[in-house]
């Protein structure tokens, strides 16, 4: 499950560093952002054991139901669900991003071209059917919470934090890298399999 936490780190890696205009910046980027990242590594940590200290064994998959009834936790609980509401778009754009270019080049592929409402049009089919699909499988899947975030952190978090980086870095590096490094990226990338495996197998096996 806290692998799932490198998901975003990892896919918005590229797309922030080509956003930074200088070269002197983009050249401190990497520094920065390890940084940052620990940052957020200590904060998760740091709040995960605060909550479990708190509430012990009985602390629940969402942490705003373990809460106290009263005013306050429903506060909490409402800001929180106007949050995940109002950052879902945000959320849903990369992919959404993928699908519809994906779905623009075959449909281009078979036409000589169509006009930018056709385009708009096909954008909100796709993401009206998105959402649609999205909202079914939360609906499915909403009391196994933690063991959807498990299997998603096991299925999709270990090949992004720990496959595809190294991999990546032997492929577009040859000449950078020494063989030392080169053999280390490979064993972490073997160890992101797996874990991989492993973690998937667990929590399949522990579905009830």
């Amino acid at each position: 499950t806290s692998v799932l936490l490198f998901e975003g780190s990892i896919t918005l890696l590229v797309p922030l560093q080509e956003a930074v205009q200088t070269p002197s910046d983009r050249a401190a980027f990497p520094k920065l952002y390890s940084k940052v990242i620990l940052g957020i590594v200590s904060f998760y940590s740091f709040f995960g054991m605060t909550c479990w200290m708190a509430f012990g064994e009985d602390v629940r998959t969402v942490m705003t139901t373990s809460l106290p009834p009263g005013t306050l936790a429903s506060t909490v609980q409402l800001a929180y669900s106007l949050a995940v509401v109002f950052t879902f778009p945000l959320q849903n754009f990369p992919s959404l991003e993928i699908v519809c270019s994906t779905v623009e080049k075959v449909l281009s592929s078979k036409d000589d071209g169509g006009s930018d409402s056709s385009s708009n049009a096909q954008r909100n089919v796709i993401s009206t059917l998105l959402v649609i699909l999205l909202s079914i499988i939360a609906i499915l899947t909403m009391n196994d919470l933690d063991k959807v975030v498990s299997l998603m952190g096991s299925l999709l978090g270990c090949p992004l934090a720990f496959v595809i980086p190294p991999l990546i870095q032997n492929q577009l590096a040859k000449g950078e890298i020494g063989p030392w490094t080169r053999r280390v990226n490979v064993l972490v990338a073997i160890f992101g399999v797996g874990a991989m495996a492993v973690s998937s197998t667990t929590t399949i096996m522990n579905w009830e």
